[in-house]
């Protein structure tokens, strides 16, 4: 199969024939000619951290939405976190979910591995399992407070040479469990936390929200991973959203994500930290936004006003976090790499509406946003989103090294 047209390879642009053979980019040649994509023809995304729920959650949100969603929003490949419900804390466990995962993912989907204070002696013995099987886990997102998942910075130090993903709050800011959280959760939460884990290490840093945390990792090492959501509101979104404004971290200071979005290009990653909660558990203050099916759309709707370029984007959505996983032959478009791609076209702007989502929570905070969708998606080589519609059948399958 050939597809042609306007083409994002890592630092240029270039009108282009693509040649696909077994799901592989074969070659990228200007003399090729086939099926026209009107548009521009990028990498499909990786969103890096998501929450999809099931087990005894899946009234919220499921495998099979969530990767549904995923892909209606041109991401490819997503990485399911572990603090599920039971959580993702045993080699039986991970096992359980990747089979589970099999049976429903319409896009590519990989599993972290949570480190809790029950599992933390063990959690080398766990990891190096999962990794001779073929899987690709990172820890985390490890939690420095949490109702049932928390570990201490001493676990941390234990398993400093194994990568882990921090969710960077210290509990002694962490002052109650009340609506909203932004009145409880202290922004000095995430700037001591970081502080404290860049000494003992460099790891991967969660939804980093505020100017001194980002400063801090990029003197100091380790990986900033921000979310859209960080980068467009502030708290001058509590009265819109009501009480659905509860995220964690909370939303902070305009100074906060004027810094965060003026700084893009420094972020290493983009992910949506996709939380997903019914809208009565949001009304009763439960915290998470859904995101996995806005963030590409909701980001080529600023680029397509010029607030960020369209290279920053590519590299924080799909090249790096490739790279620092290790997904072998995901995040660019060259040869050897999968025929993974979301097309764009920038003359199509819309809203973000509801109606047309598709996960099971029931809201999103981006409604009436900018966005433009992709009109087509194709994943190895296989269109599984054409004009606008989602096609039948799902070849997602369990990432596997």
């Amino acid at each position: 199969m050939i597809i042609e047209g306007k083409i994002l390879l890592s630092d240029r642009l270039v009108e282009a024939g693509i040649l696909i053979e077994n799901g592989i980019i074969k070659e990228i040649r200007k003399d090729l000619s086939g099926k026209k994509l009107k548009g521009l023809i990028m990498p499909a995304g990786i969103d890096s951290h998501v929450h999809l729920r099931d087990f005894e959650e899946s009234h919220k949100e499921s495998i099979d939405t969530g990767t549904l969603a995923a892909l209606n929003g041109g991401i490819c490949l997503v990485v399911d976190q572990p603090n599920t419900k039971p959580p993702i804390e045993s080699y039986e466990t991970y096992l359980k979910r990747v089979k589970e995962a099999e049976k429903k993912c319409w896009v590519d989907y990989s599993l972290n591995l949570a480190l809790t204070r029950k599992n933390a002696e063990r959690i080398r013995e766990i990891f190096e399992g999962l990794k001779k099987e073929g899987y690709n886990p990172r820890i985390g997102e490890v939690f420095l407070q949490h109702e049932s998942l928390e570990v201490g910075y001493e676990e941390i130090g234990k398993a400093k040479d194994l990568p882990l993903n921090i969710h960077a709050e210290d509990p002694e800011f962490v002052l109650g469990n009340e609506i909203p959280n932004f009145l409880y959760r202290k922004r000095e939460a995430e700037i001591v936390a970081v502080e404290k884990c860049v000494k003992i290490g460099e790891f991967y840093f969660c939804h980093i929200s505020t100017k001194e945390a980002f400063e801090i990792i990029k003197r100091e090492g380790g990986l900033a991973e921000v979310t859209p959501h960080h980068l467009l509101f502030s708290e001058r979104d509590y009265e819109r959203l009501g009480n659905f404004v509860n995220v964690n971290p909370p939303l902070r200071s305009e100074e906060d994500r004027n810094f965060l979005l003026e700084n893009f290009d420094k972020i290493d990653v983009l992910a949506s930290d996709h939380a997903p909660h019914l809208t009565e558990e949001k009304e009763k203050g439960a915290s998470g936004y859904p995101g996995v099916e806005t963030m590409y759309p909701v980001m080529m709707g600023l680029v397509f006003k010029g607030v960020i370029n369209v290279f920053h984007l590519t590299d924080k959505i799909a090249k790096n976090p490739a790279k620092i996983y290790g997904f072998e032959r995901y995040g660019e478009i060259k040869e050897g790499n999968y025929a993974n791609f979301a097309v764009f076209d920038i003359s199509e702007l819309q809203k973000v509406k509801l109606e047309h989502l598709h996960s099971k929570c029931g809201w999103t905070p981006y409604e009436n946003f900018p966005a433009v969708f992709p009109h087509t998606v194709i994943i190895r080589g296989e269109f599984v989103k054409q004009k606008g519609e989602i096609l039948d059948g799902r070849i997602g399958r369990v990432y596997r090294v």
